[in-house]
């Protein structure tokens, strides 16, 4: 029998993966309890349900509360390379976003548009 040639031998290798009982603490910021793996989100004693991207949305945002996060910054985080996000696809996101929350564009609770740069998270850490 003939040995295998190295670049052909397969090896198996120990994959490190998270332990199934292991979690990620949820970000709890105003009424909001967002888990980063999970796209069901507590606002107080109510659950919601959000589309992949709108959960990454809202997880970008808030985790950077206060601080404006640009549409380069939330394109990038919804794994885009911008030309995929068009004809206002993120505009539409973040719409339903607001619906769910039951978040007011015009006096934002949770998210705020800064025009022509982003949008910002302003709700506070609950005290």
């Amino acid at each position: 029998m003939s040995p295998v040639p190295w670049d052909v031998m397969l090896i198996a290798l120990p994959r490190n993966r998270i332990p199934a009982t292991r979690r990620v603490a949820p970000l709890r910021i105003a009424d909001l309890e967002i888990d980063a793996l999970d796209p069901r989100v507590r606002q107080g004693t109510r659950e919601i349900r959000l589309s992949p991207n709108e959960h990454i949305l809202l997880y970008t945002l808030a985790a950077r509360a206060g601080a404006v996060v640009t549409y380069r910054e939330l394109t990038d985080s919804l794994g885009s390379d911008g030309g995929e996000v068009r004809n206002n696809s993120l505009a539409r996101h973040l719409s339903s976003l607001r619906r769910k929350l039951q978040d007011d564009p015009e006096r934002p609770r949770y998210i705020e548009t800064i025009r022509t740069i982003g949008f910002r998270f302003v709700a506070a850490p609950p005290t």
